[in-house]
């Protein structure tokens, strides 16, 4: 099982309100996002999109079984049901040789 964020709760300020971030969200490659996450304590983040997520899945050899979507759980896009992140059930067959 896999859990996975989207990337659209990188677009949006805390409050969901206005888009403030454009995707991918790279903080290695913007210094400017860097130091917002820095300032806001919150580690360093990526944004990937499904087709990153899945194709490395799938290239590394998993069968993707299931996939759920889910909402923030609160807050605007929740209240307009935006799911914003994902879980994949992936398995890789045993090798018998």
């Amino acid at each position: 099982m896999a859990g996975l964020d989207n990337g659209l709760n990188f677009l949006f300020d805390d409050d969901e309100s206005r888009i403030v971030n454009s995707l991918p969200f790279d903080p290695l490659k913007d210094l400017a996002l860097m130091a917002q996450l820095e300032r806001e304590n919150d580690g360093v983040q990526f944004s990937h999109t499904a087709e990153e997520q899945l194709r490395g899945q799938l290239r590394a050899g998993f069968i993707l079984r299931d996939i759920y979507e889910d909402t923030n759980g609160e807050g605007f896009l929740h209240e307009h049901n935006v799911p914003c992140f994902w879980a994949t059930l992936a398995v890789k067959e045993a090798c018998h040789g």
